[in-house]
Order: C-alpha cells, then structure tokens, then sequence
C-alpha cells in the first residue's frame, strides 16, 4: 500500500504507542489521528486510534475506525475483536457476536475471543447458550478466573444463585483482586439474605476499587435492607460527592432518610432524582410517591400521570399509584390499581397452567368461585371481608386458607368449603385471588389517568380526574368469628392467673424482620421497648405479652422498662384459636400493624394501632380512626 512520508506515519503511530503505554489516552489519540491524516487507509493507524476510542469512552467513534481497519485487514483477529468489543459497548450484542466468532476461528486458542461469544449470547437473552459455551470453556480454561466470573454472571442472570456462588468463589481462589467479582458474589449473597457475608464482599470490593461506585451502591441497598440506614446515608452521600450527577445514589439516599422519618431530606432527595432523570419513568413515579407520603397529593397524582405516559405498563408506577390511591381513600381508583401488586404476577409465574381471574362473572347465583389465600394471615382476615357480598351475589364460595386460620374460617357461615392448599382446585370453578375482590366487586366509578404531554418535571400538567363517592366508597365491616367456648374458658383462667383486670394486650413488632425477608422489609414494624414502657408505666391493671416469637430476654427486659411484670401470652401465636379468644377478652390491645390487630377486629374489640409515618396504605394516610 504506497503511503505518503512513511517515516512520519511510523513516528506519528510510534508516539501513540508510548504514551498508549503510558496511560495518556488522549495524547495516543491525537498521535493515531496525525498519522491518519497523513494515510487516510492505513490499517494499523485505523486500529490503534479505534482502540484508543474505546478505552477513552466514545464506542461510536471507535466504531467507525474498527470497521475501516477491518476492511484493510479481513482476517486479523486482533482488529476483529477489537471491533467486537466496540460492537459491546454500543449494545449491538448480535454484531459483537459476529465479530467475536470470526475472531475465534482465527485464533481458536484466544480465550478472550470466545468469552466475548458467550458474553454476547448472554446479552441477548440466550442466556442457556451463554451457560453451555462458558462450560465447555471452564474445562479447556480451568486457570483463567474470568472464564468462571462470566459463568457466574450467567448462572445468576438465570436466578441459579446457588449453581452460581461456586463459580465466583473459583474465580477468586485463581486471583483474589478481581474486585467485580467480589461484588457479583456479594450481591448472590445478598439475594440469598446472607447478608453479613454479602456486605464483606462489598467492602472487600470497594477497598481493591474505591472508584467502583456500583459496590457502594450495592453495599447501601444491603444496609436499608437490615435496617442501618444511618449508615446507608454516609455511603449514599460519599458516593454523590464522588459524582454529584448520580441519580441512583439519590434515589438510595431518599430511601434512607425516609426510613429514618426525615421525609422533608428524603422528598428533596427524591426531586433531585427525578431532575437528574427526567425521562426515567419508575424515577417519576417513586418521586410521586414521595409526594404522596409528603402530604401533596394532587402534585403526586400528576406525576403518576406522567410516569405512566412515560412507560404505560410500567409494573412498579401502578403499585405505587394503588398505595397512594388507597392511602387518601380513593378506593376504587385505588383497588384497580391493586390488580398490579407483586402477589398477583408472583403466582401467575408459579402456577402457569392456572387461569386466574381479576374480574367476577356476570351471574354469580349459584356460580361456584374458588378464593384463594394471599400475602400473611392478617391480609387474609383483611380481604375475606368482602366475602358477604360474594354471597349476598349468591356465589358458592371454597376458600383456600392457611392452615393457621382454617379452622376459624369453617366457623363463616357464607363459606360453603375450606380447604388446605394441597387441595386440587375444584373443576369448573372461576378461580380469584383474596386480594381482587375489593376491585371485582367494586361499585364505585373508578378514574383514567389524563396522558400528558411529555414534559420535563415541574411544568405544568393537568389535574388528574379521579372519582370519590360518600365513604369512598364504604369499607365493608371485619370478619366476625366467634371465639369457641372451650378456648374462652381456658384463657380467662389463664388471665386470672396472670393477674388483676384491665388487661392490656401488647404486640411491639410485626412482620419478618429485615435480615429474613429481603425485598419485602418496608413491611416490618417495630417500637421500641422503652418508648413503648414509658407510655404503660400508669396502666393500672395487667400487661400481656401477645407478641410473636419475642427475643430471648425481651419481655424481662419489657417488665424491668414497665415498672411491673409482663405476662408471657405469647405461645398462642401458634394457637390462633387460643389467640382469637385473648383478644376478645382483653380489655384493651395495643401494638403495631399485625395478624392479631384483625383478630382483634375478627372479635368484634377495637384496638389502638401504632404507625409508622408514613403509614402502610391500609391504615390510609389519616384519620384518627379506621373504617373496619
């Protein structure tokens, strides 16, 4: 190929290399595009500057280049998966694939050529293909610890979180200093709720990489996950002073703060979030929430509009849109959005051959409806309110309770069978989860949301038209069950024993606690003892314990707060026939969100409910008192 001034060309390239070598990527770039300029064509000038792109950031450019000096060089590996690795970080993972398999044959022996195949298939959702190829590469590769770091990324891509901690620990026993795989494998355990071994991934990450900010913002969703929001916070603002544009770290900050009451910080957090994303459809519609809970719910209702014109089918946008709904009373509007709750799509993905319904049939008279226990105990006692109604429609009712609760669900009258759930489902039955019959059965005009305009955050947008009928509408009455005899009999011996009326009921947790269930850990509620036994230390009759599974020593711990001994009931949060009947006997109950509150209720007793702030949408977002 005739070149003009060769030897200029060569000291141009020459100079690229060294400060390539040396770190100074833009120095290399500018030295790659002289020689360039000199022969437009030549193929190795056309590489270099490529790869210089693309280590410096900008794929599309080095795209252009690769493609050139690929056509120069049909059958150089090196180009074809310099090339390849372009294709990758533009996200044209079908090209990459291409790219990388020519390289492959032309140098059977790289490794790196075919990981970049199997890499590519996983990135287009094949992921089984991507598992087979990074196998049979772990047998002709077993030394090369990314061989095994890339097969745990796709076993847990598949949700094998098991099959995947193996490779990940292989990876780092051949090189300790892969850093991204102790994140990988601290986020595995994190999955798996080892928490304490995922957080020490994370710290061993974040110590080898301290500019690899996706440990820090994993290692602080672990810390809201149990509960150390204090320091979730220190790592969320650690990482916005690193990169003050990061809206993630926003949206984990508003997070933490709001789980420590500072809704005002957590709000402003929030906003910053949705500035800094403004076309992120689930970043508006959590910025909506954070309204909603804020008090400014006609501004929330707005950007619910607009995150779900952003992205109608946005699954987390209607959940949150139901929470608010159903927190300001809006029932029908909120019930309809309900329909989109994780429960529902949860158990349509384990029970695939079930059809399921949400709505009800025309003619319920003498229609057999199979209703189906969801969520906890307490959501089952809360949802099976809407039961009457079901009946009054003349529905022949079979219910699938917890085994807990079937036996006070055999006392409902309108129930015509109760089954356990290793039951098969009745043939020809119309099949609905506990959860969809407020919507199904729902009188109430329920609102459309306006689609707006795009637009950016703040402007203006119109008013979302929602429906409210008087009481929103009514919310039906608690099931009432009747506690049995025998269990009344015995519990008041028990209370006697205990000690002189009132007796006042206690329960200061509820719900699985943080470290045990993962995701679901906004659902956890908790007072702590000595606030709690401050405000009882006038009560004049006797406490009671109906706390579940209380720590070792904590109800000691409760009498020494108190000033007086708390009696231990609480065994019969295995007895729920026993536990129904205390509640109806107590004089008085007080405690955080939990199954008893509706047993309570389920005994026709009021209680006294302790919030968090905000509260869950079933206790609505004020109100000194609540409908059922």
């Amino acid at each position: 190929m005739a070149q003009a001034n060769p030897g200029l060309v060569r000291t141009h390239l020459e100079d690229g290399l060294r400060a390539h070598s040396e770190g100074r990527l833009d120095s290399a770039r500018d030295a790659y595009a002289q020689a360039l300029a000199i022969a437009p064509d030549h193929p190795d000038a056309l590489n270099l500057l490529g790869t210089a792109w693309l280590q410096l950031g900008d794929a599309g450019q080095a795209v252009g280049c690769l493609e050139r000096a690929a056509q120069q060089r049909h059958n150089h590996p090196g180009v074809l998966g310099n090339l390849a690795q372009a294709y990758f970080a533009l996200g044209r993972y079908d090209e990459a694939e291409d790219a990388f398999r020519q390289a492959s044959r032309l140098d059977p022996r790289n490794v790196y050529f075919q990981m970049g195949v199997a890499n590519s298939l996983g990135m287009q959702g094949r992921l089984a293909e991507a598992e087979n190829s990074l196998r049979k590469l772990a047998v002709r590769f077993p030394a090369e610890p990314l061989v095994w770091f890339n097969l745990g990324n796709a076993l847990r891509e598949q949700k094998r979180l098991q099959d995947a901690l193996p490779c990940y620990l292989q990876a780092l026993d051949i090189d300790p200093e892969l850093f991204e795989a102790h994140n990988n494998l601290g986020s595995v355990l994190h999955a798996l709720y080892r928490f304490d071994d995922a957080e020490r991934k994370y710290r061993a990450c974040i110590a080898m990489a301290p500019d690899y900010l996706v440990a820090r913002y994993n290692l602080a969703s672990l810390l809201i996950a149990v509960g150390r929001f204090l320091e979730a916070e220190e790592i969320c603002r650690e990482i916005t002073r690193r990169d003050p544009a990061v809206a993630r770290a926003y949206s984990l900050l508003s997070a933490a703060l709001g789980r420590q009451g500072r809704l005002r910080e957590a709000l402003e957090c929030s906003r910053r979030v949705a500035e800094l994303a403004p076309q992120d459809a689930k970043i508006v519609a959590i910025y909506a929430s954070m309204l909603a809970e804020a008090g400014a719910f006609g501004r929330a209702l707005r950007g619910f509009a607009r995150a779900l014109a952003l992205s109608p089918d946005l699954i987390s946008g209607h959940q949150l849109l139901g929470n608010a709904l159903l927190s300001q009373g809006c029932l029908a509007d909120g019930w309809l959005e309900y329909g989109y709750r994780p429960a529902f799509s949860e158990f349509r993905q384990l029970n695939p051959g079930l059809t399921i319904t949400q709505t009800l049939p025309a003619e319920l008279e003498g229609h057999p409806l199979c209703v189906l226990r969801e969520q906890g105990l307490g959501d089952e006692l809360f949802f099976m309110r809407f039961g009457p109604q079901l009946s009054a429609l003349g529905a022949r009712i079979t219910y699938y309770a917890s085994n807990k609760l079937r036996s006070l669900f055999e006392r409902i009258a309108w129930v015509q069978r109760v089954l356990d759930e290793t039951v098969p489902l009745p043939e020809r039955s119309t099949v609905m989860l506990a959860g969809d019959l407020p919507h199904a059965l729902s009188t109430g005009l329920a609102s459309s949301i306006t689609t707006p305009a795009i637009a950016a955050p703040d402007s203006r947008q119109p008013v979302f038209p929602y429906h409210i009928s008087v009481f929103w509408p009514s919310v039906p009455p608690s099931l009432l069950i009747t506690p049995l005899a025998e269990q009344l009999t015995a519990v008041q011996s028990r209370l006697a024993q205990a000690g002189a009326p009132p007796y006042l009921g206690l329960t200061w947790r509820g719900g699985i606690a943080p470290r045990e269930q993962g995701a679901a850990w906004s659902l956890y509620k908790e007072i702590g003892i000595e606030s709690f036994a401050q405000a009882l230390q006038d009560f004049p009759g006797t406490l009671i314990a109906f706390q579940r599974n209380p720590k070792p020593g904590e109800i000691e711990a409760f009498s020494r707060a108190v000033g007086k001994e708390v009696r231990d009931f609480s065994d019969l949060n295995e007895n729920l026939e026993g536990m129904l009947a205390a509640l109806a006997l107590a004089d008085e109950y007080v405690g955080v969100s939990n199954t008893n509150m509706h047993l309570r209720a389920a005994a026709g007793r009021t209680a006294r409910v302790l919030l968090p702030c905000p509260a869950e949408w079933r206790w609505m977002a004020a109100g000194a008192s609540y409908p059922g």
